[in-house]
C-alpha cells in the first residue's frame, strides 16, 4: 500500500512539475470570461514588461481573476495606478473583481498586467502566452501580442484573440 501512495504521489508531482503550453490549458467548458486585445511591449530577459488585456464576463454571476501564470515567465502582478501621470505609483492587487456583465479593461491608465522574470526577450511580433486562473471561470489563456511602440506604431490593443 505504501508503495502505490509513493508511486502515486510521484505520478502527481510529475503532471504538477510539467511545463504548462497553449494546449495545455484550454478555456474551460463552464467559462463565461473571455480575453481579447492583449499586448505587450517589446522587453529584456529579466526585465519587467506591462501587459494589457480586456478581460469581459460574460456570465449573471460576478467572477474574480485570482492570479496570472506562464510558461515563461517567473510571475505576473495585477497593478492598479494610483495618482496622476508622472507621479503614479503602481500597487500590486491580491485578485481583481469582475463584475457579471462587465468589461474590465487592463490598460496604460488604471490597472495592467506587470510580468516578471522573463526567460527570453520578446521583440515586435512575437506572442506571450499566460493563463488566467478565475475564481469561478476557471483556466482561461491567451497569447500576448508584442509590440514596439515607436513613431511608427501606435499603441492600442491587437488583433489577437483568446487561445
Amino acid at each position: 500500500m505504501k508503495r502505490i501512495l509513493i508511486a502515486a504521489a510521484g505520478v502527481i508531482a510529475l503532471g504538477l512539475a510539467a511545463p504548462v503550453s497553449a494546449t495545455d490549458a484550454p478555456p474551460s467548458p463552464k467559462s463565461k470570461v473571455e480575453l481579447a486585445d492583449a499586448w505587450m511591449n517589446e522587453a529584456n530577459v529579466g526585465q519587467p514588461a506591462p501587459a494589457y488585456v480586456t478581460i469581459e464576463n460574460k456570465s449573471g454571476k460576478s467572477d474574480r481573476l485570482l492570479f496570472v501564470t506562464g510558461p515563461t515567465v517567473n510571475h505576473v502582478d495585477i497593478d492598479r495606478v494610483d495618482g496622476n501621470v508622472g507621479a503614479a505609483k503602481p500597487t500590486a492587487l491580491d485578485t481583481l473583481d469582475v463584475p457579471a456583465g462587465a468589461k474590465v479593461r487592463l490598460d496604460a491608465d488604471k490597472m495592467h498586467l506587470m510580468v516578471f522574470g522573463l526567460q527570453q526577450a520578446l521583440t515586435r511580433g512575437q506572442t506571450l502566452f499566460l493563463i488566467f486562473h478565475f475564481e469561478n471561470a476557471g483556466d482561461v489563456s491567451i497569447h500576448f501580442l508584442v509590440k514596439h511602440l515607436g513613431p511608427d506604431e501606435p499603441q492600442g490593443p491587437s488583433e489577437t484573440k483568446g487561445a
